[in-house]
């Protein structure tokens, strides 16, 4: 090292003027290995439009500052005073931190589908000799090299594959959870709307059985009532104050509920009128059979969608993995000084050599690559399995939501056309004959039970009936919009 720091004009000098030359070149070299055409996405791994097209903008969550992503916003956004179930719907879209996790998901994996496809990165090698252990002994200049390794045929392309498949699985994803989050929020939103309806119902009944109390006690008084009536009156006032409390208590965690799914802390105040369920407007579903929703649902549930690209996924991962019996080439080029020490010194010059490289990985640990070969058919199959059990739980669902909205529908029918007005013309009737002495205490009692029993189922089949509409929807994966036009049959024109 000392003879070559001993003379900087000489090989140090040599050394700073070939790098000049050379260090350009394989820069170059290693930025033109290291390029990639532009990436865009196929349209089956972009996001799907659903609705309106104010929805498909994403959510404003995604443009906040990271430091106020994570936490719990101090100033909410307002609903309009006159909100309805569609203004809350697509305030949750929009600001649900859950459904903008996904989104971004969905985002990050896409962006490793370019990595993915790129080859490794060059290698750059500088080698110099600082001595030589034999004054005399011919001299080995420095040593350029630049080097590329490329996988074997196919693997950078099965690697891009799979990352595309991850692309398809977090959009399918991203859907269905978009479309559970407009299910939880119709859901969460009628059942604030039963409380409501619920609280009114024993808050009328509480003021009949007041005025019926009352009564009780001045008949009592006269002596044409009994002591025993005017318990039972009591009794029954009490029963009903505690249920209206109930209710009334319930109504707090089911807005805090909803207040989650809007994105929103659990006390901010929930605009709009919940009316009664039975008034709220619900659309009708077409009129098809169970295998014409089964049809629909396998062709368009974006869960079932997830689980096949899983499947996809994990067979190409599998087709990799036996890639790996193969080597991977690395090529190269070197540039090096080799003259003898004698025309080193004499004129400093000597002759120069541009060789090229070849070289092959050893896949020779078999071991391990039939390991990886059994855990990705291991995966493949297990992806397989899933897909198979996401099917038959989608039939499953399906069907029970279509039992629930059929017999939602009975009920509401039973109770709302024949059950509740008899209940109420019966209670009328009671009540006149009780004033009467024609019928006794408890008679007037339990047709006043009756009437709250079947108000308030009334009001319950309508809320389960609108919560199973909606699972209808998610679980076939149409949009609000086009639900109609997808269960459609389908018409093809022939040209003559």
């Amino acid at each position: 090292m000392s003879r070559f720091l001993a003379a900087p004009s000489g090989r140090l000098h040599k050394f700073v003027s070939i790098t000049r030359r050379v260090l350009p070149a394989a820069l170059l070299l290693s930025w033109a290995a290291g390029c990639t055409m532009p990436y865009a996405l196929p349209e089956d791994a972009r996001v799907q439009a659903m609705g309106s097209a104010a929805l498909d903008t994403p959510p404003p969550v995604l443009a906040a500052r990271p430091s106020a992503r994570h936490g719990v916003a101090k100033t909410v956004d307002s609903l309009p005073e006159t909100a309805v179930l569609t203004d809350y719907v697509e305030h949750a879209l929009r600001h649900s931190p859950a459904l903008a996790a996904a989104y971004q998901d969905w985002r990050a994996a896409a962006e490793r589908v370019p990595q993915a496809r790129s080859l490794p990165d060059p290698q750059l090698g500088v080698g110099l000799v600082f001595d030589q252990v034999e004054r005399d002994a011919s001299y080995m200049g420095e040593r350029y090299s630049i080097s590329q390794r490329f996988p074997w045929f196919g693997k950078l392309g099965l690697q891009g594959d799979i990352a595309l498949e991850d692309v398809r699985l977090a959009a399918r994803r991203y859907e269905a959870q978009r479309l559970q989050l407009a299910e939880q929020v119709t859901g969460a939103w009628f059942e604030l709307a039963w409380l409501h309806a619920a609280a009114g119902v024993a808050t009328e009944n509480r003021a009949l059985l007041l005025s019926l109390e009352s009564m009780t006690r001045a008949r009592y008084r006269v002596g044409e009532a009994s002591l025993a009536d005017v318990n039972r009156a009591q009794v029954e006032l009490g029963r009903i104050d505690d249920q209206l409390r109930s209710l009334e208590d319930l109504r707090g965690p089911a807005a805090a509920r909803l207040n989650a799914l809007l994105g929103r802390p659990a006390d901010a105040p929930l605009q709009g009128d919940f009316g009664a369920p039975s008034t709220q407007p619900v659309p009708e579903l077409p009129g098809l059979d169970d295998a014409q929703w089964l049809a629909l649902a396998r062709t368009y549930n974006p869960g079932l969608a997830a689980a096949e690209h899983a499947v996809a996924r994990e067979n190409r991962a599998e087709a990799l993995a036996r890639r790996e019996y193969y080597p991977d080439v690395t090529l190269g080029l070197e540039y090096g000084r080799d003259a003898s020490a004698r025309m080193a010194r004499m004129d400093g010059g000597g002759a120069d050599t541009l060789a090229g490289m070849i070289s092959f990985s050893l896949p020779i640990r078999r071991g391990r690559i039939e390991a990886g070969v059994r855990e990705a058919r291991a995966r493949a199959t297990a992806a397989a399995r899933r897909a198979q059990a996401e099917t038959f739980d989608l039939e499953a669902e399906l069907r029970q939501a279509l039992f629930v909205e059929r017999d939602t529908a009975r009920r509401m029918q039973l109770y709302g056309s024949t059950l509740l007005p008899k209940a109420r013309q019966s209670l009328a009737s009671v009540e006149a004959a009780y004033l009467t002495g024609e019928a006794g205490f408890s008679d007037l009692i339990e047709a006043h039970r009756v009437v709250l029993e079947f108000s308030l189922a009334h009001e319950r089949a309508a809320a389960d009936r609108a919560l199973a509409i909606a699972g209808i929807r998610s679980l076939v994966g149409a949009s609000f919009e086009d639900l109609d036009a997808l269960a459609a049959p389908q018409t093809e024109s022939v040209d003559e």
